[in-house]
């Protein structure tokens, strides 16, 4: 009878340190996760805002290659490729030129880009003194060449020679005119191109933006 009891006693014991593991391991398991929980859900809240952000930046690549494929000139393959491609050769050939203009103005590029403020001057081309030279600066429209020529020939004048500037919305320009002498003759000129650059300019996307 002792040694049952003793056995019942030892069972009894061995319940007891059973069922206070038991709540132990229970309470430890609701303790993660209750832990775990907010953890999950900071992650899921991370994982959409980079999804969301890489989306806008998708947006904004593509928005930049549309402008790029609008005012490259001579673009015949529309895909990124080829839109990269023609755009770094753009650069090194406007790059090229700025360094061309430099080394003719004696690395000084303010005679040859354009003013900030219209100007028309006058002269005398060096090689053939028939020839007038105006130098004028004004907006840049897409009808300025052809309001040129046509006030240059409302007073019988002919253009043999012309370099322009296009940069950020304004031109600068140099034309070599032909049947002009005399100030009569210079007067009517300047006034036919003081009309044609005086022109305001309508709303339009410039050639050339820096």
């Amino acid at each position: 009878m002792v040694r049952l009891k003793q056995l019942e006693q030892d069972i009894q014991q061995h319940l007891r340190r059973y069922r206070a593991s038991i709540s132990t391991i229970d309470f430890s398991f609701k303790s993660l996760k209750k832990v775990t929980k907010p953890k999950a859900e900071a992650n899921i809240a991370n994982a959409l805002k980079h999804k969301t952000a890489e989306r806008h930046r998708r947006k904004r690549i593509s928005r930049q290659f549309d402008m790029l494929r609008t005012i490259l000139p001579n673009l015949i393959k529309m895909d990124k490729a080829s839109v990269l491609g023609e755009t770094v050769r753009q650069v090194r050939e406007l790059k090229n030129r700025v360094k061309e203009m430099k080394g003719a103005s004696n690395g000084s590029l303010e005679c040859v880009l354009p003013g900030e403020l219209n100007s028309l001057s006058f002269g005398f081309s060096e090689k053939d003194g028939n020839l007038v030279k105006a130098t004028f600066s004004c907006d840049d429209r897409p009808e300025l060449i052809a309001d040129l020529t046509r006030e240059i020939r409302k007073v019988s004048g002919t253009v043999v020679r012309a370099e322009m500037v296009f940069i950020g919305g304004r031109n600068k320009s140099v034309l070599w005119i032909k049947g002009f002498s005399g100030n009569e003759r210079m007067g009517m000129l300047k006034r036919a191109l003081k009309m044609a650059i005086d022109i305001p300019k309508k709303n339009w996307n410039p050639r050339f933006n820096i």
